[in-house]
């Protein structure tokens, strides 16, 4: 048994691309790349971003969303992965600013259960978009939706090591509070700029799977 908890991005990570960059520019109005300039720009939070930008839709089809949850794809080694952890005794949980909704139906496409998820909640009511952000921290400090520095802090076990998966912006404070950073995209750029200690990039979760073997 290996004395280690797992927490892990979503979008980008588990699967093949971000899910709700997607979304938005298959389905949303041009007006998203101006939110999204803001919050590139520093000028908004990723929570302020995306409450924003799932207002532009005022007529919410929920079979066309379905369609299009449908259509993405992660990681073929994730499953694999995730029963090793399981064999391992180690504890994985998701850390994502995107939505429940998605990730919840993306995981079930997979056949995917049991995963404790920390993230934004969505709902649709009369054909619109509903945000909820119960893991919101106003002191957070890129402002995301969820806090996940917070959210490690508080579900870490002091006598546990913590591995930490991720591929962008939302993930730098997360990193900081990892003993082992798997990284990919703008955080492995991040953790090469830092000169992050322990830093492993990675492309698929069997590459993450072999290294944990050897710790």
């Amino acid at each position: 048994m290996k004395n280690y908890q797992f927490f892990c991005d979503f979008d980008g990570t588990i699967t093949k691309e971000d899910t709700l960059n997607k979304f938005l520019r298959i389905y949303a109005d041009k007006n998203w790349l101006d939110i999204e300039d803001d919050w590139i720009k520093g000028k908004i939070g990723s929570k302020e971003c995306i409450e924003k930008q799932m207002q532009l839709f005022d007529n919410v089809d929920e079979q066309s969303l379905n369609d299009f949850i449908n259509s993405i794809e992660i990681d073929e080694t994730f499953p694999d992965f995730l029963n090793y952890l399981k064999l391992q005794g180690i504890d994985f949980y998701i850390v994502s600013d995107g939505f429940d909704y998605f990730i919840e139906r993306i995981l079930k496409k997979y056949n995917i259960s049991g995963v404790k998820i920390f993230s934004n909640k969505l709902e649709i009511k009369n054909r619109k978009f509903r945000t909820y952000f119960p893991n919101y921290n106003p002191e957070c400090i890129p402002a995301s939706g969820v806090c996940k520095c917070n959210v490690i802090k508080s579900s870490r076990i002091v006598t546990k090591r913590v591995l930490y998966a991720g591929d962008g912006l939302s993930d730098f404070c997360a990193a900081k509070n990892a003993d082992f950073l798997f990284a990919k995209g703008k955080l492995l750029e991040y953790g090469r700029s830092t000169h992050f200690k322990n830093l492993i990039e990675f492309n698929t979760f069997a590459e993450i799977k072999d290294y944990i073997k050897m710790l």
